[in-house]
């Protein structure tokens, strides 16, 4: 199967679904994180057989729930890259060559891009590639 292939635009469209997506997970992984410490304080302390049976199970679901949503926002045709902090990759071509458009947790739009290969470290400002498509007539599509 094919993967899409975003133009700025489109990405940018498809933000606001995402991010919706993204603000349940990130309740959902502070309570994961919450139902862990809780797991990890109950096996230290009290042991108590059925709190650590509920926990465990509340655990799972959250981890299942999550999960869910990341496929979700897998099905757009992003890439959920990281969880903590949330980042998005949305595949893209500038020049001809693959290229991810990049949006972090937290960011109110989309705002960098990197290389396939280059990943999070290798975040670039979205101005270079504008910049690069006005000057050179690049396939790039803002």
């Amino acid at each position: 199967m094919k993967k899409k292939v975003f133009t700025l635009k489109e990405a940018k469209e498809v933000l606001p679904q995402i991010k919706l997506l993204v603000d349940e997970i990130v309740e959902k992984r502070e309570n994961f994180y919450e139902k862990i410490e809780k797991y990890e304080e109950e096996e230290r302390d009290r042991n108590d057989e059925l709190e650590l049976m509920y926990l465990k199970t509340e655990i799972v679901s959250l981890n299942q729930e999550i999960n869910e949503l990341i496929e979700i926002i897998e099905s757009f045709g992003a890439y959920v890259k990281s969880l903590d902090p949330m980042l998005i990759d949305f595949p893209s071509v500038h020049k001809d060559k693959p290229i991810f458009l990049c949006w972090e947790e937290g960011e109110e739009t989309i705002e960098y891009w990197h290389g396939i290969d280059e990943g999070y470290k290798g975040r670039k400002h979205i101005s270079l590639l504008t910049e690069e498509s006005k000057a050179k007539n690049s396939k790039f599509v803002e």
